[in-house]
């Protein structure tokens, strides 16, 4: 290693996990790239973290211990990019363990490549013991960005990258992220659950705005999935409006892209009425909301042959309204092709074409006299509570991991914590998985974690099989491999 200019800074951000510490820096020690410092970044931990890293003989490990009043993950990472020597950076997390080649193929990636600024790679899945866990269906083919693509294709894969995946050309580093922002925690900031996670997204995105980004569709990162992360305060509506409307900023600042307005702020309208109805604890849905879901609804009806984009990411508004109210709105679903978008994306579109076409018939049909508990309480759980009621389908109640969710209900369906399952759920029952997002697998690990008995398991785009005519379509392929968990 070249001791004073190393070409790439590996970050390492930790807190109090010396048990996963060590797994995380003997991956990154035994790489087969070699030439590049480590840089260890501590929170202050209190568990040995220093003592462990300050034993280790590698000349290639430098240690920085935060000073107390700056212990912020966010504060962490960013002063990563200003206290590295390399030409590249990656900022990596304790958890998380690096395959043997991947910082030699994301700098080979970024070097064959010219003008590539940031590169991620895809990951798989590891529980809380190292063991590999069912993986989703992702991408598959490495992808180039040009500037501006990756923020406008977001809106319609809405491919999220891993932060520990990412490797920057620290001269992009865009100018928001200085360093002195982050000293000290502003009252403006605001509420920081209404912006939780986004920035996952964000840091991709405006880098993307000048320069071109990259996916390397290889998992090259093993990360470490805990069943505690899915209990947090963090409200999962809240966040979505700051995030769409920054992205539509951030494009409009990229040179010739004319983005699409409507497209971007029919997310924010989502969101937005995604924290109105799934706040609605009664099982009438307010005048209000419904003044705002007709609002809404009648505007993408009006643009969808000019913008089939901005309808299809207000399918939820639109499948909402029409679960609540009768309609004839299914002329705006002709010809409406969700090929090329998320999953969720597409198994909408049929959902709202079967309801529209097929009014009588039900979704939920197949699990005819079954009890039914929903995992998760946002938008898709309080669409399928409106098509098990219209349709005289029982709805025990709602499971989440968000603690701040408990004791509440939605559209009159009552709110409870996992552990619930472990003496309600029975072999009779099923449990469906409301994520829009395709990471079932992990959501699983939980849920088991919490049966008793053998049960039905399966997402919620398990129910929609096969397109409905009219609706441009192709067969969708589910991302899990077996939706019936049997409970040992």
């Amino acid at each position: 290693m070249n001791v004073f200019a190393p070409p790439l800074t590996v970050a390492l951000l930790t807190y109090n996990r010396r048990h996963y510490l060590q797994e995380a820096i003997e991956a990154i020690l035994r790489q087969s790239y070699r030439d590049f410092e480590l840089l260890v970044l501590d929170n202050c931990s209190t568990d040995g973290t220093a003592e462990y890293v300050l034993s280790l003989a590698d000349p290639r490990i430098r240690y920085i211990r935060n000073a107390p009043n700056n212990c912020t993950v966010t504060f962490n990472c960013i002063s990563a990019y200003h206290l590295a020597i390399g030409r590249r950076v990656i900022a990596t997390h304790d958890d998380d363990i690096m395959e043997n080649d991947m910082l030699e193929r994301q700098m080979r990636f970024l070097d064959e490549h010219p003008g590539t600024a940031l590169a991620w790679c895809r990951v798989s899945d590891i529980d809380q013991d190292g063991r590999p866990m069912l993986q989703a269906t992702v991408s598959d083919v490495d992808r180039v960005f040009a500037p501006g693509e990756y923020i406008t294709s977001f809106l319609k894969t809405r491919l999220w990258p891993m932060p520990s995946g990412v490797m920057l050309d620290r001269a992009a580093l865009p100018k928001g992220y200085r360093i002195e922002r982050y000293l000290q925690p502003k009252a403006t900031d605001g509420n920081p659950m209404d912006t939780a996670g986004i920035a996952d997204v964000l840091f991709p995105a405006r880098v993307n705005q000048k320069h071109a980004v990259g996916y390397i569709a290889q998992p090259l990162l093993r990360r470490r999935v805990h069943l505690n992360q899915f209990s947090h305060t963090v409200s999962l509506s809240r966040p979505g409006v700051p995030l769409y409307r920054r992205l539509e900023r951030i494009a409009r600042g990229v040179k010739g892209l004319a983005p699409d307005v409507l497209h971007f702020r029919t997310f924010v309208d989502r969101f937005d009425i995604q924290e109105a109805i799934t706040t609605n604890e009664s099982a009438v849905v307010s005048p209000l909301i419904i003044r705002r879901i007709k609002k809404v609804v009648s505007k993408l009806v009006e643009h969808v042959d000019t913008a089939p984009g901005a309808f299809l990411a207000g399918l939820p508004i639109f499948l909402l309204k029409n679960l609540i109210m009768s309609s004839d709105d299914i002329a705006s679903l002709q010809g409406l092709n969700s090929s090329g978008y998320d999953s969720a994306t597409q198994k909408m579109l049929l959902w709202a074409g079967k309801t529209l076409a097929e009014p009588e018939s039900s979704i939920l049909a197949p699990l005819a006299g079954r009890r039914i508990i929903i995992f998760g309480s946002a938008f898709i759980a309080a669409l399928l509570i409106l098509e098990a009621r219209r349709h005289g389908f029982h709805v025990v109640c709602c499971v989440d991991s968000n603690s701040t969710r408990y004791g509440t209900q939605l559209l009159d369906v009552p709110i409870h914590a996992p552990g619930w399952m472990l003496k309600h759920v029975s072999s009779d029952d099923v449990v469906i998985i409301s994520s829009e997002r395709d990471h079932e697998h992990y959501i699983e690990a939980v849920i088991r974690k919490n049966l008793r008995a053998p049960t039905m398991l399966l997402s919620w785009k398990e129910l929609l099989k096969q397109p409905v005519i009219g609706v441009s379509q192709p067969i969708y392929r589910p991302a899990a491999t077996r939706v019936l968990v049997e409970v040992q």
